[in-house]
């Protein structure tokens, strides 16, 4: 298993904080017989996974965001917004469109609305990621990017773990700019998700985002030699 990493021992990396944290076995690539490895990417709110994402974009790396896909599969007039309208009530939508602001507010308030939302779209979203995983692709690996990445148990399935980490202050600080919200209300959300150190004990990479971007988009590029000679 993973040894968590607590602040304190960020200081030992220095400033390129890409840590290898267990060996891959490519359990994806073997059990299904695919040339190509998927490394999972997760990492709590705020903690910089769409910045990691698009850091791997710009390298030629394929990848697929399981939030992007959360959005399409509800998409107005589409079969899943009909059976979510169905499933939570008309009070979430305006003009066959989600109004996800006031869904997300509500979702951290609510654990059966989260789970009658999650029971629509997870499928969906779960059929989308297994079409893609199946499709041919030149890229030498692939990232899917999911913030339940080990909550879903999808890492199981995939090659590797790859987890955005930032102190909890950072998150804060960052979610509340980002989405123009307060922290307390960002603080709610963290305290919903996956504990930090629970999350690093499913790591084979961590990757910091405490300190700028250059030092964010060294060790992502460590990494894309990495799994690319892999």
């Amino acid at each position: 298993m993973a040894t968590p990493i607590d602040d304190s021992l960020w200081s030992t990396f220095g400033n390129c904080c890409l840590v290898l944290l267990v060996s891959k076995s490519h359990p994806l690539t073997k059990e299904n017989g695919l040339k190509t490895p998927v490394y999972g990417l997760t990492g709590g709110i705020a903690s910089g996974k769409s910045t990691v994402l698009e850091l791997f974009d710009q390298l030629g790396i394929e990848t697929r965001d399981t939030d992007q896909l959360a959005r399409q599969v509800v998409d107005p007039g589409s079969p899943g917004a009909d059976a979510l309208e169905q499933a939570i009530g008309s009070k979430y939508f305006s003009d066959s469109a989600l109004n996800r602001r006031l869904l997300r507010q509500k979702l951290y308030q609510s654990v059966r609305l989260k789970q009658q939302v999650e029971a629509v779209v997870h499928p969906l979203v779960r059929a989308a990621v297994t079409a893609w995983i199946a499709s041919d692709t030149n890229s030498p690996y692939r990232i899917l990017c999911s913030p339940l990445l080990i909550e879903t148990e999808q890492h199981k399935t995939l090659d590797g773990v790859i987890v955005v980490d930032a102190p909890e202050t950072c998150q804060l600080t960052r979610g509340a700019k980002r989405d123009n919200d307060s922290t307390a209300r960002v603080q709610q959300i963290i305290d919903t998700q996956l504990p930090r150190l629970t999350r690093l004990e499913h790591a084979t990479y961590v990757i910091d985002n405490s300190n700028d971007l250059t030092s964010l988009t060294n060790q992502v590029n460590a990494l894309h030699e990495t799994l690319t000679h892999d």
